[in-house]
């Protein structure tokens, strides 16, 4: 079983929808506005041509948590139960928290079961920082932290739930925040974490990706 399938299962469990991503599209865009009137070049305000590189997305912790828990799902699942086999667990989408510092992003996820009563499962990504850029490479453990009874079982899917939240955070403020020559939305080009929040670098597609709208 891959990341890739147990980010799919993660999907089908917590009902995501097309309304939702408009939803958090819609969140994005009041947030890329919201940054606009404070920093009017934070992109090109005209399409971009192939694989022009526009500007950076500043999103405090705040603002962040609350775009990554849309991306997860809470507006229409704040909570949700996990069933595989005779195992459950209940999953606090709306509750989940992160933490951001130097080149770490940290998805804190509140969960319950029967055998262990309420728990913090930790999922912590490492990213690239200001001074230390990376590009779009993320990494992190193969397991979470949290409890045996519930890493054992529902690890995997956990950090695909983490991430997940995660991907689609960044492509969606990259998509909102503007267009190339098609008509098609910015794509993410690089992320930087920090103590103050993360910065994404948005940029159009390659020749070879273009997407005609």
């Amino acid at each position: 079983m891959t990341l890739v399938d147990d980010a799919r299962k993660v999907l089908e469990r917590s009902g995501w929808r097309e309304a939702q991503q408009a939803e958090l599209a819609r969140a994005c865009r009041a947030l890329v506005a919201k940054l606009r009137e404070t920093c009017p070049d934070l992109v090109v305000g005209r399409p971009l041509k192939p694989s022009e590189v526009a500007g950076e997305i500043a999103v405090n912790p705040e603002d962040f948590r609350r775009i990554l828990t849309m991306a997860a799902g809470a507006a229409n699942a704040p909570r949700t139960v996990w069933s595989d086999s005779t195992n459950e667990l209940l999953v606090e989408i709306a509750k989940i928290a992160i933490k951001i510092e130097e080149g770490l992003v940290h998805v804190q996820i509140p969960v319950a079961c029967e055998e262990t009563g309420p728990q913090t499962i930790g999922v912590s990504f490492a990213t690239g920082s200001e001074a230390d850029p990376a590009g779009l490479i993320f990494s992190t453990d193969t397991a979470p932290r949290g409890p045996s009874e519930i890493v054992e079982i529902w690890g995997e899917a956990l950090v695909a739930l983490a991430w997940t939240s995660l991907l689609k955070s960044v492509t969606t403020l990259a998509d909102v925040a503007g267009s190339d020559h098609d008509g098609a939305g910015l794509i993410p080009a690089g992320f930087a974490a920090s103590g103050n929040g993360v910065k994404l670098l948005v940029m159009a597609r390659h020749e070879m990706d273009r997407v005609v709208k």
